[in-house]
């Protein structure tokens, strides 16, 4: 009896390997059907490969996990410049996002914000 069992699992897994060539061929089909396409199109067009790597367009993640390409063109921005300082430490913040360490410890120790302006500061130093 566990010949028989044997060999039935054999059979199955050649009947899962037959399946498994038929899905990769059928899959290399549809890739080759898919270059073909592609091809044509960037001839048609008079798009090159390098075209491609120098399009604007970037491709993001999906809710699924697949990678899209984005609608938004890839724009580089400048640097956000500092908003806040300390003036003991040095130590800067944009303003954007969580508020750094130190200035939460002063903050909790009764200061402000507006104490830490960079703006502020300038003045108050073209005034001095």
């Amino acid at each position: 009896m566990a010949r028989l069992t044997y060999e039935h699992i054999q059979k199955q897994i050649q009947k899962l390997q037959e399946q498994a060539k038929k899905l990769e061929a059928s899959r290399d089909a549809k890739k080759l059907k898919a270059i073909g396409q592609v091809n044509a199109l960037m001839k048609k067009l008079n798009v090159s490969v390098e075209d491609l790597k120098d399009s604007p367009i970037r491709t993001i993640k999906s809710k699924n996990g697949k990678r899209v390409a984005s609608p938004k063109a890839v724009k580089t921005r400048p640097p956000v410049l500092p908003k806040y300082r300390d003036e003991v430490s040095g130590q800067t913040w944009t303003g954007r996002g969580k508020p750094p360490v130190w200035l939460k410890a002063l903050l909790d120790q009764g200061k402000t914000k507006e104490d830490f302006l960079i703006q502020k500061v300038a003045v108050e130093v073209n005034e001095g």
